[in-house]
């Protein structure tokens, strides 16, 4: 049996990283093997394709198994609904050939990722909107609470902030 180091380091990596590492860790598997599956699709490697289409499907499937709905709610189901769509359009690339459903995919892992990564790099439970992902309602927010600071100080701010739903992101 010969000991690989590589995979010795990278099954280091996965038992050691928090959970939020591991999440973004699947994700990017499932783009790395998504954009394997398109190139080999397009040098008709069958075989290739069929392979990383299954290792996609199977982080996909993984990131639907570890779904809390208890805590998640309507987030969860949302993700698992989005999951399942994956899936499909996996499996509808790798039977028909069509490299669109694996760019579909992988636009929706990319986006994901990003979402994924915003919120566990800058976790917020003040409501405060992304300044990175949703830039135009950070503007918003920012210039609103401009204006509370300036014309009614702490006191202002605070019955806002009574007022603002809460945000909480949990799957």
């Amino acid at each position: 049996m010969t000991h690989n180091p590589y995979k010795q380091y990278q099954k280091t990596q996965v038992t050691t990283a928090s959970r939020e590492k591991v999440l973004l860790m699947l994700y990017e598997g499932a783009i790395r093997f998504t954009k394997q599956a398109h190139a080999a699709m397009l040098e008709k490697k069958i075989a290739e394709k069929g392979r990383f289409i299954s290792k996609a499907t199977a982080i996909l499937s993984e990131l639907m198994a570890t779904l809390d709905f208890k805590v998640g709610g309507q987030l969860a189901v949302d993700l698992e609904n989005l999951y399942v769509f994956m899936i499909d359009k996996l499996i509808e690339a790798n039977i028909h050939n069509k490299p669109e459903c694996l760019e579909a995919v992988e636009k929706l892992l990319i986006t994901l990722h990003a979402a994924w990564r915003d919120v566990i790099e800058n976790p917020r439970d003040d409501g405060v909107p992304s300044p990175q992902l949703q830039p135009d309602e950070f503007k918003k927010y920012m210039a609103e609470h401009t204006q509370d600071d300036q014309q009614g100080g702490k006191n202002g701010q605070a019955e806002k902030a009574k007022t603002r739903p809460e945000l909480k992101i949990r799957a």
